[in-house]
C-alpha cells in the first residue's frame, strides 16, 4: 500500500488487487488536527497497512463509508477488533450492510462481519467534521461522497471510474441504475472541487466540461 498525500489533510491509501481483474482500490484518511477519519476500509487483507497509515498521523476517530458493497466493507471487522470507534453508512445502506435483503443487483446476501455495528450517517454526525457528505444514489441505493471544503477535494467512492483527464461511469453489472448513477453525478458541477479522487482510478482535476462529456458519452 502507499500513503499518498493529496492535500494538507487529506491522504489516499492506494492499493491494487489482481484477482479477479487487476484494478486499484483506494481509501482515505482524514486529519483533523490530532484526529483522524477513515473513508472506507478496503478489503480485509489492506486493513493492517491502512492501520499503520492512519495511526501514523493521528488517532483513529470513526470510520466512515461510501457504500456496502465488499471491496469498501470488508475490512470494518478486522478495525473494530482493534479500534473502539463508530462506523457509518447511509440509511439506505443499512438493510443491505445488515444482512436483511441483497442488494438490488446482486442475488445473495451481504456478509460484511459489521452487521447492525453501522450507525446511520446524518448531518449531525459530521456537524463538526471537516467533511460534507452528499447521497449520490445509482451505483447503491445509500451511495454517498465525501467533500472536505478546505482543501476542496471530493472523494467519490464508486460514483465514478477515473482517469487522469475523464470520468466514467462504474462497473454496470455491480450498479443498479447507471443512468441514475450519472445524473447523481451532477454534483460536481455544484461543488466544483479541486480534485477529485475516486475509489478506482487516478486523481483527476476538475474543469467545467468533465461532467457534460460524461453525460454525452455515457447517458442513455
Amino acid at each position: 500500500m502507499n500513503l499518498i498525500q493529496l492535500s494538507e489533510h487529506v491522504y489516499k491509501c492506494e492499493s491494487v488487487v489482481t484477482e479477479p481483474i487487476r484494478i486499484p482500490v483506494n481509501t482515505w484518511l482524514i486529519k483533523d488536527q490530532d484526529d483522524v477519519y477513515i473513508i472506507d476500509t478496503g478489503l480485509e487483507g489492506l486493513v493492517d497497512a491502512q492501520m499503520r497509515a492512519a495511526t501514523a498521523i493521528g488517532t483513529p476517530k470513526a470510520i466512515f463509508l461510501t457504500h456496502g458493497h465488499s471491496d469498501h466493507i470488508q475490512g470494518a471487522a478486522k478495525w473494530l477488533e482493534k479500534f473502539n470507534i463508530p462506523i457509518y453508512a447511509h440509511q439506505k445502506e443499512l438493510i443491505y450492510i445488515n444482512g436483511e435483503a441483497p442488494y438490488p443487483n446482486f442475488n445473495t446476501l451481504e456478509n460484511t462481519g459489521v452487521a447492525n455495528r453501522v450507525l446511520p450517517l446524518t448531518e449531525q454526525t459530521i456537524a463538526h467534521l471537516p467533511i460534507q457528505y452528499y447521497l449520490t444514489p445509482g451505483h447503491s441505493p445509500g451511495h454517498v461522497i465525501y467533500h472536505h471544503a478546505t482543501d476542496n477535494v471530493l472523494l467519490t467512492g464508486d460514483l465514478f471510474i477515473t482517469s487522469k483527464e475523464e470520468l466514467h461511469p462504474p462497473i454496470r453489472s455491480f450498479s443498479i441504475d447507471v443512468n441514475e448513477n450519472i445524473d447523481s453525478a451532477a454534483i460536481i458541477d455544484e461543488i466544483k472541487p479541486t480534485l477529485l479522487s475516486s475509489s478506482h482510478g487516478q486523481e483527476l482535476l476538475y474543469n467545467d466540461e468533465l461532467y457534460t462529456n460524461h453525460v454525452i458519452r455515457y447517458r442513455d
